[in-house]
């Protein structure tokens, strides 16, 4: 299988919210509001990123220009979402919460010592596994809205998201 775990998205900038999930799914996905179309295609074609779009024109220029991209049909998030996971099923894994949605940066794993001071007493109390970005520091644990999160996921995505999901926050993990 080609580079499982290696495929890299740039959205456009009308995609904000399929970007943000995207990164919850654990995908590399860069995302800036406002880009112009020949900044998006410099950053996709210098980091061999795969461009999401609903745009025509723009498809038409990637069409011209040979890059890769996926036009998306759908006009909501969640159909988007459940679209890009379908078109890169056999390319992809999902690892739920393991990127910053902020930094889109893989998180790092952290003891709970070194965020004692940076999460809530409660927290700290109730958690033993914590991640950080390295970028921004923002620090994250498996918190209570993890079971929506889930929820919602599998309401989307259906069957494709029982195949696709790792398992990186393990259910007996604090």
């Amino acid at each position: 299988m080609e580079g499982l775990g290696e495929i890299r998205f740039i959205c456009d900038d009308a995609l904000g919210k399929l970007a943000r999930w995207l990164k919850v799914i654990g995908l590399d996905t860069y995302y800036r509001n406002r880009i112009e179309d020949a900044e998006l295609i410099e950053v996709a074609r210098k980091e061999l990123r795969i461009i999401l779009t609903r745009d025509h024109r723009l498809a038409r220029v990637l069409d011209q220009q040979g890059l890769p991209y996926l036009f998306l049909e759908e006009n909501y998030p969640a159909l988007q979402l459940k679209e890009v996971v379908g078109h890169f099923q056999d390319r992809i894994r999902l690892r739920v919460f393991t990127r910053c949605t902020e930094c889109n940066v893989g998180l790092e794993e952290v003891s709970s010592e070194e965020v004692k001071e940076l999460v809530p007493p409660f927290v700290f109390q109730g958690h033993k596994k914590y991640r950080r970005c390295p970028n921004c520091q923002k620090v994250f644990w498996r918190g209570t809205h993890r079971p929506q999160v889930d929820l919602q996921l599998r309401s989307v995505l259906g069957e494709l998201y029982d195949r696709l999901k790792e398992n990186v926050w393990s259910d007996e993990e604090s």
